[in-house]
């Protein structure tokens, strides 16, 4: 405190984020407790500063690991923060944020970057799909190759960390969702960075995972006291460890109404607006407490990842468009001739590098990692894309910007999991986008829908030569014979 002058930039981090830029008025001066707490002593230092709030918080995971270990002050040695008040900060740290997000270049337009721009350290996309696939392999589980099913789920998930796995019951979706959660490894207290809660049919409010405010604790504690719900515990302990993903898998995620239950969830993934409130608690044996500022709330992490697992039939919800347009939505089969009586319960996977995982987050994070790492074909993927949307305006399934942007990102980070000889075709990235984001959003009865999947057909096997999109042309082939028998047809079977 004492080492601060007038003019001297302060970054105002909390619970996982920057949040603000502030410009310290003036030099330290003696003070009392403004709180009247006595989690702080009575004497202290004030500064004075002006604070110019951040429309959108700066995940920590944003600022490249690599620029981190390296930079001391209010990191530890892989990156992570400090428990601490107030450090000095490398001019590295702030190049990189000065150069990387618009909204902080204009806050400190005078200020000129003293390093070169970084070059290298970016993450190697093909090491980390290899070791996912090799740790899926290795807790027993396996999918068709000819599936693409390990790589483009990964994938999915990088460019947009929310997913729905559907499909035959006791096919593997919850089963490869823990595997992604054993893969992301423990904390420090040896908890695992995971946690699969069964959605239960009685669920008709966003309580269960977000948690509530416990009014007769309260009055009886003359403070907030809360009812946190494991969800919302694993939700806050991502946000106290920003630098590495968290996964919450919902099973059965349909058997309430979803709107019902995940619609503040939903919001806050999109808008990345606060709705979480920001609580504390002293041990383990301690009810949950609001922090500091009574109402204060909080983002959703930016490095937690949820997968919803699906199973369709009487007891089950429909999906609306507005939750499967958010999501990448990955469909589990099963062949008769892959059913193997030896095969027995998966075991854990392994977990991954820490240093990989921390790079997966950043990744997440950054939303501009595609503009940098372009698929090599965009443009021709791009044009593709609108084509479907003209087809798809005709029956009252098009899509927006949301989607085109996560297809382009997707298939920029599809392609570098592969070898630089190996680079897809459009077709094979249109058959994934086709059946990870387009076609789960189709419903509805055989004289609107009849039209659009044969003439969706005939674009996946024109004529009698080889099949464009396989994955696809086999979904769409389904789901005319079901509209055709039924009048009615859902992407979930």
């Amino acid at each position: 405190m004492n080492d601060v002058r007038e003019g001297d930039i302060i970054l105002h981090y909390s619970q996982g984020s920057l949040r603000a830029i502030g410009t310290a008025l003036g030099s330290a001066e003696s003070a009392e407790n403004p709180f009247g707490t006595a989690e702080w002593n009575q004497d202290g230092r004030l500064i004075h500063v002006q604070y110019q709030d951040l429309s959108e918080g700066i995940p920590l995971g944003s600022i490249p690991a690599a620029v981190r270990t390296r930079a001391g002050g209010p990191f530890t040695s892989v990156g992570s923060v400090q428990q601490g008040y107030l450090f000095k900060v490398s001019n590295a740290v702030l190049d990189v944020l000065v150069r990387k997000f618009p909204e902080f270049g204009a806050a400190l337009s005078w200020y000129q970057p003293s390093s070169p721009a970084p070059t290298g350290g970016e993450i190697d996309l093909q090491i980390a799909a290899e070791e996912f696939q090799r740790a899926v392999e290795k807790s027993g589980l396996s999918f068709a190759p000819e599936s693409k099913l390990v790589r483009a789920f990964l994938a999915g998930l990088l460019a947009k960390p929310f997913a729905i796995l559907t499909g035959l019951s006791g096919s593997g979706k919850t089963q490869l969702a823990m595997r992604l959660g054993d893969w992301f490894g423990h904390d420090d207290d040896g908890r695992p960075r995971y946690l699969v809660v069964p959605v239960r049919p009685d669920w008709t409010g966003p309580e269960a995972l977000l948690g509530y405010e416990d009014a007769l604790r309260s009055a009886e504690a003359k403070v907030p006291v809360w009812f946190v719900p494991e969800t919302l515990q694993l939700i806050l302990r991502a946000i106290d460890e920003p630098t590495v993903p968290y996964l919450l898998v919902l099973d059965e995620m349909n058997l309430a109404h979803v709107e019902r239950y995940f619609a503040d969830f939903l919001s806050g993934v999109e808008s990345r607006q606060p709705i979480l409130p920001d609580l504390v608690r002293r041990d383990d044996d301690s009810p949950w407490e609001v922090r500091s500022i009574p109402g204060e709330r909080l983002p959703l992490p930016r490095n937690l990842f949820v997968i919803g697992t699906v199973n369709v039939d009487e007891t089950t919800y429909m999906f609306s468009p507005k939750v499967l347009d958010r999501a990448w939505t990955y469909e589990f089969r099963v062949d008769a001739d892959t059913l193997d009586p030896d095969r027995g319960r998966p075991a854990p996977a392994p977990t991954a590098p820490q240093s990989l995982i921390q790079d997966l987050c950043g990744l997440v994070e950054d939303d501009d990692w595609q503009r940098r790492h372009p698929y090599v074909f965009r443009d021709e993927l791009v044009e593709q894309l609108r084509a479907l949307h003209r087809s798809l305006a005709r029956v009252g399934f098009e899509f927006g910007h949301r989607t085109m942007f996560e297809a382009v990102r997707f298939a920029a980070i599809y392609a570098a999991m592969g070898r630089a000889d190996e680079t897809p075709s459009v077709d094979d990235l249109l058959d994934l986008i086709l059946m990870q984001k387009i076609l789960p959003r189709l419903h509805g009865s055989r004289r609107r829908l009849e039209p659009f999947l044969v003439d969706l057909s005939a674009q996946a096997r024109p004529g009698a030569g080889a099949i464009r999109w396989p994955l696809t042309y086999a979904k769409i082939e389904r789901m005319l014979e079901i509209v055709r028998a039924n009048q009615f047809v859902s992407f979930a079977e």
